[in-house]
C-alpha cells in the first residue's frame, strides 16, 4: 500500500473528487433538507485556472482517498499577507486511523509555504471536531462561527 501526497490541479482531479464529495457532504453538512449539495464547478475551475485554488490530495495506490482545497489570496484586511482560506478537506472514514490525515495537513502546510502563504485559516465542524489535531499541529482557535437558515 503506497500512500502519496501531492499538489494537483482541479481540472485533472475533478472526476475523482466528485466520487468522494457526496460522502463528504453526507458526513459534515447540516440543514441538508433545505440546502442541497450543488457545487459551482465552473467557479472552482475558474479559481484553479487563475492559480487561486490550491488542491492537495492523498492517494493510496493511485486512488484518491482525501483532499484539502484552499483559496489563496492577499487577506482583505492585510493586503501584504498572502493567506490561505480552507474551503474543504476530507479523508475517507476508513483511512482515518494512524497518521494519514496529519501527514495530509503537514503536506498541505508545506506546499502553501512554498507559495509564500503567511497564514492558514482552517475551521472544524463542532459535530466532527478535529480541534485536538489542529492544536497539535500548532493552530489556535481564533473565533466561533454561527449560521442560521432563514
Amino acid at each position: 500500500m503506497a500512500i502519496t501526497y501531492q499538489v494537483e490541479k482541479l481540472e485533472n482531479m475533478l472526476p475523482e473528487i466528485k466520487l468522494l464529495l457526496n460522502a463528504h457532504w453526507e458526513e459534515v453538512a447540516l440543514d441538508k433538507e433545505v440546502i442541497k449539495l450543488n457545487p459551482d464547478y465552473d467557479k472552482y475551475l475558474e479559481l484553479s485556472y487563475k492559480d487561486i485554488l490550491h488542491c492537495v490530495t492523498v492517494r493510496e495506490d493511485g486512488q484518491m482517498i482525501g483532499y484539502h482545497l484552499s483559496i489563496i489570496m492577499p487577506h482583505l484586511h492585510y493586503k501584504d499577507s498572502i493567506t490561505a482560506f480552507t474551503d474543504i478537506f476530507f479523508l475517507r472514514k476508513d483511512k482515518r486511523k494512524g497518521t494519514v490525515g496529519i501527514k495530509l495537513l503537514k503536506f498541505m502546510e508545506q506546499s502553501l509555504k512554498e507559495r509564500n502563504v503567511q497564514k492558514i485559516y482552517m475551521g472544524t465542524k463542532l459535530h466532527i471536531d478535529i480541534s485536538p489535531i489542529l492544536t497539535h499541529l500548532g493552530y489556535r482557535q481564533i473565533e466561533k462561527s454561527f449560521a442560521k437558515v432563514i
